[in-house]
């Protein structure tokens, strides 16, 4: 039987060996949360695009010891490596700080945010809608039009059943069924994200 974690398992299984093609839909997915997480550490676009390749250093260091399955997030294991290089990165910083700029900007670059210290991975929110919306553009492909459609006009544009039903000449019932589709598919393909 298959479970809900097959995908994200495939994903990481041709990321343990390798796998160009692999490599590239995990980066198309992730980069936009790790750089979000950066972002909300208050780092600028250059520190935070350098984190990243930080981060995506340390998932292929540490891929072939990933344990992934119910009792262990996938998301949490990247926000642990996330984390662990923005301590870096303000250690560096702080480290490395010449008296150019006065006080202000020394106590800001020795303010790491609280957050960073926590264990847990901020709140889907803080990224997480550029990973679902990317992985909504990746499987597209595996719907009809309409599908997709309905999918989309309830879901993410937020209208009734009774306009969707008026625009794509569909029941209701067809319409929850296309929707229920559509995101059953996208929980198989992202896993425990």
């Amino acid at each position: 039987m298959e479970s809900q974690w097959s995908t994200s398992l495939t994903l990481l299984s041709d990321l343990r060996v390798g796998g160009a093609t692999a490599w590239r839909t995990f980066l198309h997915l992730y980069t936009p949360l790790v750089a979000a997480w950066c972002r909300k550490a208050g780092l600028q676009e250059a520190d935070a695009a350098d984190i990243c390749q930080e981060v995506f250093r340390g998932v292929n260091a540490g891929i072939s010891r990933l344990q992934f399955g119910p009792d262990h997030s996938f998301r949490g294991w990247l926000w642990t490596i996330t984390r662990r290089c923005l301590a870096k990165h303000f250690d560096r910083c702080r480290n490395g700080v010449n008296a150019v700029g006065g006080t202000d900007t020394i106590v800001r670059m020795n303010a790491i945010p609280d957050w960073i210290r926590e264990e847990s991975a901020p709140e889907r929110r803080d990224g997480g809608g550029e990973v679902l919306m990317r992985a909504a553009e990746m499987i597209r492909g595996d719907f009809e039009e309409r599908t997709w459609q309905a999918f989309w006009l309830s879901t993410v544009e937020n209208l009734s059943s009774e306009e969707i039903s008026v625009r794509l000449s569909m029941t209701s019932n067809a319409i929850r069924q296309a929707r229920f589709r559509v995101i059953a598919r996208l929980r198989e393909f992202l896993g425990d994200w």
